[in-house]
């Protein structure tokens, strides 16, 4: 209880802070519905799925918009644990959608 261990070995999260263009996007994808259940209460989920042009884990740039049950819920991404499997439930391909948003927010910019 009063011994803290030194864990020097485990390396620091890297959890960066999104840039402009990235803060841009998503305020706009914050506008969307879910894409779950298509409530217009939404939270921003960063896709887990790996996919060429992903630079990091929790890339700013691949978000998707989904709302508070179909994201925390039992029945929601992290409920279940498994995106892929939250997905293949709902038909949908996350990394797809995320990589759209994305585009649109580019193209939306110039």
């Amino acid at each position: 209880m009063g011994y803290v261990v030194k864990h020097s070995r485990i390396k620091p999260k890297y959890n960066p802070q999104p840039n402009a263009q990235e803060q841009r996007h998503e305020e706009r994808i914050r506008q969307l519905p879910c894409i779950g259940c298509g409530s217009w209460e939404v939270e921003l989920h960063h896709t887990m799925l790996d996919f060429p042009g992903k630079r990091f884990r929790r890339d700013h740039r691949f978000q998707i918009p989904v709302c508070p049950a179909c994201h925390r819920g039992c029945d929601g991404i992290h409920g279940i644990g498994s995106e892929a499997e939250w997905a293949e439930r709902h038909g949908l391909d996350t990394p797809a959608i995320a990589q759209r948003l994305w585009q649109e927010s580019l193209d939306e910019q110039h």
